[in-house]
């Protein structure tokens, strides 16, 4: 069993100022050798430091090269949230990482959790329709990411085209019907809608698969 263990500063500041979801944090830290986690505990310790006593705070000071691109893609994700740490605090910081735009595709970025509204969303009709692009894994295991979008064909960008090195025929767009309760942030300017961690579908399906993407473009 591993001894190394996080710092009690960078856990504190990831769990309280960051507000990271840890359980989801772990299941990377946890995988790798112990040699790498003294190394990235070092660094992440270094980062907590330079966001509080730097002006300006530049993630791409801080890159790190290893043979393992794994290793190199975890630091510079924890890289660009202390970027973040050092520019924003409560909840801008919260709404600044989790829209961050490494998030997305099969990259690994720490997952923030939006628990309560950021507004009132009352004057949203009772019932919306929503849309997300995402992998048919997430719609088997009904464990659904908090991202979403009034916009079908935002949703079909997400799902096919926005990211590279992904496995097109995973992908799918799927539409849910749910209620404005459930709503706890409406990005300003965008079509994105952020859902509740434990929101229910009224009714949930596959609106778009792979094969009719392809028809889609060649009708």
């Amino acid at each position: 069993m591993s001894k190394v263990e996080l710092p009690p500063s960078v856990l504190d500041c990831l769990k309280n100022e960051m507000q990271i979801k840890m359980d989801y944090f772990f299941d990377k830290y946890n995988n790798f050798d112990d040699g790498f986690k003294v190394e990235a505990n070092e660094i992440m310790s270094k980062l907590l430091k330079d966001t509080k006593t730097l002006t300006t705070f530049d993630s791409s000071y801080h890159v790190y090269q290893h043979t393992d691109s794994e290793k190199c893609q975890f630091i510079q994700s924890m890289s660009e949230c202390f970027e973040c740490l050092n520019k924003h605090t409560g909840i801008e910081l919260k709404k600044i990482i989790f829209s961050h735009g490494s998030r997305g595709g099969n990259a690994w970025f720490p997952v923030v959790e939006i628990l309560y509204p950021l507004a009132d969303y009352s004057n949203q009709p009772e019932e919306l329709v929503l849309y997300r692009g995402c992998f048919i894994s997430e719609f088997n295991s009904e464990q659904y990411w908090q991202s979403w979008t009034f916009d079908f064909d935002t949703a079909k960008a997400f799902a096919f085209t926005h990211f590279s090195n992904i496995n097109e025929q995973e992908r799918v767009v799927i539409k849910a019907r749910v209620k404005n309760t459930d709503i706890v942030w409406i990005r300003t300017g965008e079509s994105e809608v952020v859902l509740s961690l434990s929101f229910k579908p009224l009714s949930i399906e596959v609106e778009m698969d792979y094969n009719k993407y392809c028809k889609s473009k060649n009708p």
